[in-house]
């Protein structure tokens, strides 16, 4: 097993001025693929393996459409997780219950991706958008025999209280959340086995939904990248710049190309 998981310390939420932002900022990044297209054509091809979208909270598999018709375009084949509106169910009385929604929402994928894996004769991998790269990331943990990597988009990794939506959340619940019950949610995302597949976590300083300082996943450091780009929390599965980074990192090393040494994406981009 891996080493128990603490809390990042740096619990400050996004700044005002980028949760403000956030909706106009999701214009921009949606119109911005024009601009970018021709970069688009410098990456490298996939080979046709399954990619499975996991939208965020209370997304649903449209809130991630864009980001599949790009991956196809790209040779792969991308597939929704087809569970409808992610945790539009969850009705719970404290920060346990909605951990065992979590849980069984991740049985649920995990037997999805078995099948997947049957099927196409290859692993899958996967990418979750927030709330669904923890998904990601735990099945990835359980099961890699089944997962070739993830890589996760504005992932709250840490202490929830490091959200801008926390003072939200947390009406949601009849009882006080205590240090314990914080300290289960984030372990869960590591618990289940040794990570032994790549991770590769895509992160925003200037998020207006997840602060930065829980944006990092704190699996195994040989498996593990954390990697900062220029995105809004809702633009993460719209956006251009994110797209090239995951066409990028689904190739085998050698074949990708050096996004972050570009002299035009390099302020864009760094790897942390």
């Amino acid at each position: 097993m891996e080493a128990a998981q603490h809390f990042t310390p740096d619990l400050r939420p996004p700044r005002l001025r980028h949760s403000v932002m956030e909706l106009g900022r999701v214009v921009l990044e949606m119109g911005s693929s024009a601009m970018l297209g021709p970069l688009f054509k410098t990456l490298p091809r996939g080979d046709g393996h399954s990619v499975m979208t996991l939208p965020g909270f209370m997304g649903a598999d449209g809130s991630t459409s864009q980001l599949r018709k790009f991956l196809n375009q790209r040779g792969y084949k991308a597939i929704p997780w087809g569970l409808g509106r992610n945790a539009s169910e969850v009705r719970s009385q404290d920060i346990d219950d909605f951990l065992e929604h979590r849980a069984q929402t991740e049985d649920v994928i995990a037997g999805l991706v078995e099948r997947e894996f049957i099927s196409s004769g290859g692993k899958v991998t996967l990418i979750g958008w927030s709330l669904g790269g923890l998904y990601a990331v735990a099945v990835a943990h359980r099961f890699p025999q089944w997962v070739r990597q993830a890589i996760t988009l504005g992932t709250p990794y840490g202490d929830p209280r490091g959200t801008a939506l926390y003072s939200v959340m947390g009406n949601l619940y009849d009882n006080e959340v205590d240090d314990a019950a914080l300290e289960r949610w984030v372990g869960h995302t590591y618990s289940g086995g040794k990570l032994r597949v790549p991770v590769l976590a895509l992160f925003s300083e200037s998020d207006g939904i997840v602060g930065a300082g829980i944006a990092r996943c704190q699996g195994d450091p040989r498996y593990v990248t954390n990697m900062a780009v220029m995105a809004s929390h809702v633009g993460f599965p719209f956006n251009p710049l994110v797209f090239a980074v995951i066409a990028n990192h689904l190739v085998e090393p050698q074949r990708r190309w050096a996004l972050c040494r570009s002299e035009h994406i390099r302020p864009l981009v760094r790897v942390v």
